[in-house]
């Protein structure tokens, strides 16, 4: 079992509760935040395995997170991070079932053997404060005790962890389906589209949450170890460089028209034994990290099939893990040491998932009708390749009232073949994922740095760069670059960890001049 960077969690309770000034009014007693909000209370029921015990306690938490519906995380939204949360500690949510565990004598640590049965518990949760909006409730079983919403290292379900979350189709979400999660508005409407908090707030009971389905895999823990460019003549894969004018020479483009950048499982192979111990406890030794590589269900009808292609071609299967590039706020890097997405507007470029290339890849396309004898294609993998796509998605998470913009580089490719066939078509798609109309721009990329991930169907993700490769302020790097060293203790720096695309300078600035990136990708 791994340990990691966790606060206690009657910390976590302390930094997620709020009590209520008046029993009628629901103004949150917190530091910094004043006038009327939401709050929101509910059961919680987890049917999944025995928890594990040490030192006359039991492991781990359920987490509740309220999400708001305009910033879920993803694969289904660009959301950063939850609005709030609460956590129920073990020793609460199984003390009608605690004389049923067994506690080592010694205070060691005796976690269940996997065929034990499957034990029932319910508790209570409140998460509060929580502004105008619509929200959904998603949650999971911390059975490792390993999480801390504070670092993107260690704030999200780990294989073995048990999820689920209000959900409207609980008992088909067991047998394989889709969740359908429930959505709870929060205030009332404004005339203009909006849910607002009368002067007295909102109190919302009854709010269901099931926990019940154990996750399989780890998070997919990775770092860039080799790019291939013949394009931008990139060589560094830590620091791999867009030009913002990006063109394809011809259209559809081979492999080598892509800036190529190579995910490998885990930390680079120095770094392992550092990581899988005390601060980190990375998943990357015994048994080796490795990436979940399947079929994604593009049109979201419950069948894979030859219609879950990538836009680009008909032929070529999308995958999972999904690659995406965000944008960072660069100067919160720069100055503060935190690495933190850019709010607003939120821009990101999704990569192109491959098994070790295009023409690999499209034998992994699943036929029009289900085949017994050749099941869609799935598999662990020691690493995936990532073709960089010279396309952006710009958004404003919070005002849905404003398009999007779909930024592509160039509307043709160097030989004048069009690279959007069907603008129509693209634009509805885009419309029906992110509940808005979108614009398409043809022009310069914005510039900027961006991180690079990679994201389960299950939501579990990676992101580099991160905390394990950066040093904060209060622990300044040593001059080799291998060690973040605080004036009382000092840590291994994973250099691997710490790695980002950036969008650079045009090669053609005449081209930028008369194209210019839209400004709903600069600013609001």
């Amino acid at each position: 079992m791994r340990r990691s960077l966790a606060l206690p969690f009657p910390a976590l309770l302390l930094l997620a509760l709020a009590g209520c000034g008046d029993l009628d009014t629901f103004v949150p007693d917190i530091p910094g935040f004043s006038g009327p909000a939401g709050v929101v209370e509910g059961t919680l029921t987890y049917t999944g395995p025995p928890p594990c015990t040490e030192k006359g306690h039991i492991v781990g938490a359920a987490i509740v997170l309220a999400f708001d519906k305009r910033l879920l995380p993803p694969p289904s939204g660009l959301g950063t991070g939850a609005a709030s949360l609460d956590a129920i500690p073990g020793d609460v949510l199984f003390a009608s079932i605690r004389d049923k565990l067994v506690f080592d004598k010694d205070g060691a640590l005796r976690c269940p053997d996997p065929s034990a049965p499957n034990i029932t518990a319910s508790g209570t949760w409140t998460i509060a404060p929580l502004s105008g909006g619509t929200y959904q409730f998603r949650g999971f079983y911390d059975r490792d005790g390993d999480f801390n919403p504070a670092f993107s290292i260690s704030n999200l379900p780990t294989a073995g962890d048990v999820g689920g979350g209000a959900i409207d189709n609980a008992a088909e979400v067991l047998m394989g389906a889709a969740p359908a999660y429930t959505e709870v508005n929060i205030g009332e409407p404004d005339g203009k589209g909006n849910l607002v908090i009368p002067p007295v707030g909102v109190h919302v009971l009854g709010v269901g949450v099931t926990l019940g389905q154990v996750l399989p895999l780890e998070r997919p823990v990775f770092y860039p170890s080799a790019v291939n460019d013949s394009v931008a003549g990139n060589t560094d894969p830590h620091k791999v460089v867009v030009p913002s004018d990006f063109e394809f020479a011809t259209f559809p483009p081979n492999d080598a028209s892509f800036i190529r950048i190579t995910f490998s499982a885990g930390v680079d192979p120095t770094e392992i034994d550092a990581a899988a111990v005390t601060p980190f406890f990375l998943p990357v030794k015994d048994p080796a990290a490795t990436l979940y590589m399947a079929v994604e269900d593009v049109n979201g009808d419950g069948l894979l099939n030859n219609e879950d292609h990538v836009v680009e071609s008909a032929n070529v299967p999308q995958l999972y893990p999904t690659s995406v590039f965000s944008k960072i706020n660069a100067p919160r890097l720069a100055n503060d040491k935190r690495i933190e997405t850019q709010a607003r507007p939120r821009v990101i470029m999704q990569g192109l998932t491959l098994l070790k290339n295009l023409l690999l890849t499209a034998t992994k396309l699943p036929p029009a009708m289900p085949d017994p004898m050749n099941p869609p294609f799935q598999s662990m993998e020691s690493e995936v390749t990532v073709a960089v796509r010279p396309a952006a998605i710009c958004i404003d998470p919070v005002d849905t009232s404003k398009n999007g913009v779909f930024v592509l580089s160039r509307k043709t490719a160097a030989d004048g073949t069009a690279i959007i066939a069907d603008e129509e078509a693209l634009k509805q798609s885009l419309a029906a994922r992110f509940g808005r109309p979108f614009d398409i721009v043809y022009g310069c990329l914005p510039e900027g740095q961006y991180s690079m991930n990679l994201v389960y169907p299950t939501g579990q993700a990676w992101s580099v760069p991160n905390e394990a490769g950066i040093c904060a302020l209060a622990e300044p790097q040593t001059s080799d670059g291998k060690t973040c060293k605080a004036v009382t203790n000092s840590r291994p720096r994973l250099v691997s960890q710490d790695a980002m695309l950036i969008v650079g300078a045009p090669k053609d600035d005449a081209y930028c001049k008369a194209n210019p990136t839209p400004s709903a990708c600069t600013g609001l």
